[in-house]
């Protein structure tokens, strides 16, 4: 590491010089403008603009399923521009669909026969960890709505708005795995709060199917404080609450066992649906465990 002196230049400004050998390698000369990336604690210099990363894709044959995948791997790998050949009006609805899902993807231009997509992001001015906090956020309040539409008031309302947070988690959760790169931690968590978010899903078709709310099932909010818990832990570094999140989800077992007894009461028509919540419930806690066991990890490896 070379280092430089800094020097004052009237009321407000500082001078750094360039070492000559980086100004002459990269062809620049007196006048030239440079690019700076600037965060907190570091100053990235750049010999010109960063080019965008583009792409053109023939999508050929492909449904929609298919289009929309393309197009997700794509965002995900970070690529800014992509100029799409499309032959029918699935693929163009498929387009169109994967723009609005794809947190800064718009569609920048519609010639009839080609689409060109362009990312609209800039990685320094997003904070990843409040990206982090906000889904967490999100999936929590879709599981608190739950516990209140499942076993205290039966509203179809909640239930619409439980379905859309979904859709927000889903968006959150792909812009964070493009921003975090390498960081095999965020990528693990966003993964498991994404499941998380799918499981109180499920359990809320499963309710709207029953019409009607369910007293016992007032015991998920203990999975609720788990969820949080393990969240707020990941968040903290705080390998304690991690730990504690684990010793609970391992004493809670008992009392879903007698949950399942009593719902067994119920006829068989229901208990079907009933089944899907207790079902989601676990693998909502083995999603927290795993949660938990992450922040375990990263805490040790720092």
């Amino acid at each position: 590491m070379e280092p430089r002196k800094i020097f004052k230049s009237g009321k407000g400004s500082y001078i750094l010089t360039l070492p000559k050998d980086w100004v002459q390698k990269n062809g620049l000369k007196d006048g030239d403008h440079i690019y700076l990336e600037i965060s907190d604690d570091r100053i990235t210099i750049f010999p010109r603009e960063a080019g965008k990363k583009e792409k053109f894709l023939d999508l050929e044959s492909l449904s929609f399923d298919r289009v929309l995948r393309r197009i997700i791997a794509h965002y995900l790998a970070n690529y800014d521009v992509l100029r799409v050949k499309v032959n029918t009006e699935e693929q163009r609805r498929a387009i169109a669909f994967a723009s609005d899902m794809l947190i800064g993807m718009e569609i920048m231009e519609d010639t009839g026969d080609e689409m060109e997509l362009m990312a609209h992001l800039d990685p320094s001015k997003i904070n990843l960890e409040e990206m982090i906090e906000r889904i967490s956020r999100v999936c929590l309040s879709m599981l608190e709505d739950f516990i209140k539409l499942s076993s205290q008031k039966f509203d179809k309302k909640i239930a619409s708005s439980i379905a859309f947070r979904e859709s927000e988690v889903d968006r959150l959760y792909l812009l964070i795995l493009r921003l975090s790169g390498d960081a095999r931690f965020f990528r693990s968590f966003v993964r498991h709060v994404e499941r998380i978010a799918d499981h109180i899903e499920n359990m809320t078709e499963a309710i709207l199917k029953l019409e009607k709310s369910y007293r016992e099932l007032s015991a998920i909010s203990e999975v609720y404080e788990i969820a949080k818990s393990s969240m707020i832990a990941f968040m903290k570094y705080d390998i304690e609450i991690a730990e504690e999140v684990l010793d609970k989800i391992a004493n809670l077992k008992k009392d879903f066992l007698k949950l399942q007894e009593e719902l067994l009461k119920y006829p068989k028509e229901e208990m079907i649906y009933l089944k899907t919540i207790l079902d989601s419930t676990n693998r909502i806690l083995a999603y927290s465990a795993d949660i938990a066991e992450a922040t375990i990890d990263r805490s040790v490896m720092g």
